[in-house]
């Protein structure tokens, strides 16, 4: 039979299409958000640094964005201390397990709560009771992915690319991780070689499209020293009730 110019041309494109490179399949975004989850829910204990940042509108009665750093330590199952550090202040939380301790640096005032819990409970007691939780809470409880999907309905896998370094040379290479849901878009950045968060950015749905910007750094597994969750109320402190949110709301009908 005589090959014809047309089955030429097509012989050469199924061979082709054969012998051609492979693309590589996709990471699957919701498996490495629970990679970066277990990671953290398996640790003992770890510790890490960030810078914090909070446009405007999304800080009740403010006018300018808040940059803080925060450092957190935890050991499981219930102690964490946590320290934010702004323009506006200093704030610390220190929980060991049976007590929280709260700290404003600036005013020096402190409160000390019973809170015998772990970590999930703490975070869920001062959520529902008090109306705060601690700075970047969502990385600190047992399972972070679970906290992540609650507020997303969509994971979706957003391509790679490298935290930090200089002019292209350097940085820590990241798979980009997109949590959609109803109030916020996010970008989560997860280490490719330590499963650990690098960057996250949350956009919000309402004008102007305010935003929470979040970098990771110093990361440390292992138990950190008890000493960091011991407190010790500073020289001249002055320890005050913490009222819930409901006696504020009373408070203030009164």
């Amino acid at each position: 039979m005589k090959l014809t110019f047309n089955r030429f041309l097509g012989a050469v494109a199924l061979i082709s299409g054969i012998c051609g490179p492979v693309r590589a399949a996709e990471p699957d975004a919701a498996e490495l958000l629970r990679g970066m989850s277990a990671k953290l829910a398996s640790a003992p204990g770890f510790q890490f640094k960030a810078v914090r940042e909070i446009d405007a509108s999304l800080l009740e009665g403010r006018d300018v964005a808040e940059k803080a750093k925060v450092s957190v330590a935890v050991s499981r199952p219930g102690k964490l201390a946590a320290t934010s550090e702004s323009k506006t202040g200093s704030r610390r939380i220190v929980a060991d397990g049976a007590t929280l301790s709260l700290l404003d640096v600036e005013s020096n005032y402190h409160a000390v709560l019973p809170m015998r819990t772990d970590i999930d409970g703490l975070v869920a007691k001062l959520d529902r009771t008090y109306g705060f939780t601690p700075p970047l809470a969502e990385f600190v409880v047992s399972d972070p992915a679970a906290k992540m999907r609650g507020h997303a309905q969509t994971v979706t896998y957003l391509g790679r690319a490298k935290d930090g370094g200089f002019l292209g040379l350097g940085g820590v290479a990241c798979h980009r991780i997109g949590l959609s849901g109803p109030v916020a878009d996010a970008e989560l950045w997860i280490g490719v070689a330590d499963q650990l968060p690098r960057r996250l950015v949350a956009t919000f749905k309402r004008d102007g499209q305010p935003q929470v910007r979040v970098r990771f750094k110093g990361w440390q597994l292992g138990v950190p020293a008890a000493s960091q969750f011991a407190f010790v109320p500073p020289s001249g402190s002055e320890k005050i009730e913490m009222l819930s949110t409901a006696e504020m709301e009373a408070a203030a009908k009164r």
